[in-house]
């Protein structure tokens, strides 16, 4: 059986008649083209070129495969057209779950991304931090980071890893100065979790290392654990999308980052719901443009 994705090579190949000009109207290298045009040869069992120093002049049983893939491709377009049709006539009301901060940086442009494209199609955002319920129907799509204690009928969809790392205030870091090691945790003030929140590996780790009696603050919810970090109360273990949104925040570049698994989620029942392909879709498109903002690389700037 013979690759499909060959026949576009071929008939690039064919209307060209050189693997030169193939390439470049296909946006690949020269040598693609004639590896995947031997590949379908060897496919076949036939030649369908002969090469010639002044170019690839088509075999007769070339002009056979010619005929029959033009009609493959006109039925491959067709059916693309076919295909966005039917998207653009894609309507009803998606509910998409996420953090407070997701919901800021990516789940609010999503959903204008959505509408523009789709008219038909009503995005409402669920801000939480509990893991709603996607079997009940509590949200549609949830936007979920670290990926573990999931449902096993819950269908993952694998994004960009997005990390937590440790913050201070400019004020904070004037005051006591930058951390340089691990070690020197335990003489700074520390802001912590409570809770839910208290569950997070990074806050966990940061309780590990605080010395006795320094624990500034704790917080059941990540704005509160934002809002203590930039009012200059101690080091905050935050996600970097969140610590993005407060400029006078500076990430402690001599302390372990974390690394979070980022999925977008939802029910197994709805795998093949157009309303849910179509949101996840635009929900991926954006998530990729802020790859920056989840990894918190414009927060590398020193303190002043």
């Amino acid at each position: 059986m013979f690759d499909w994705n060959d026949l576009r090579y071929f008939l690039a190949t064919a209307r060209h008649e050189s693997t030169l000009k193939a390439s470049a109207a296909l946006g690949v290298n020269q040598t693609t083209v004639a590896r995947r045009i031997k590949a379908l040869e060897t496919a076949l069992g036939v030649a369908l070129f002969h090469r010639q120093q002044s170019g690839y002049r088509i075999t007769e049983e070339g002009r056979a495969v010619l005929d029959l893939a033009t009609a493959a491709e006109k039925a491959a377009d067709a059916l693309e057209q076919k295909i966005r049709s039917r998207q653009r006539n894609v309507s009803g009301t998606v509910r998409i779950t996420g953090t407070e901060y997701m919901a800021r940086a990516l789940l609010a442009p999503a959903a204008s991304l959505l509408r523009t494209r789709h008219p038909g199609i009503n995005a409402e955002i669920i801000v939480s931090d509990r893991r709603l319920d996607l079997a009940a129907g509590e949200a549609d799509i949830a936007l979920r980071a670290g990926g573990t204690n999931e449902q096993p009928d819950i269908v993952r969809r694998r994004m960009p890893d997005t990390l937590w790392a440790i913050y201070a205030s400019r004020t904070f870091l004037h005051d006591f100065g930058m951390p340089e090691s691990e070690a020197d945790i335990a003489r700074y003030p520390v802001i912590l979790g409570e809770g839910i929140v208290s569950a997070a590996p990074p806050l966990a780790y940061l309780g590990g290392k605080a010395g006795a009696g320094r624990i500034a603050f704790r917080s059941n919810s990540l704005p509160g654990l934002l809002a203590a970090a930039e009012s200059g109360l101690g080091l905050a273990a935050l996600p970097a999308v969140a610590a993005a949104t407060a400029p006078d925040l500076v990430r402690c570049g001599a302390l372990p980052a974390f690394p979070a698994q980022l999925w977008i989620c939802w029910h197994e029942s709805r795998r093949n719901d157009p309303l849910i392909r179509l949101a996840s879709d635009v929900l991926a498109e954006v998530i990729a443009t802020k790859v920056d903002l989840l990894r918190g690389e414009q927060l590398a700037s020193p303190v002043s």
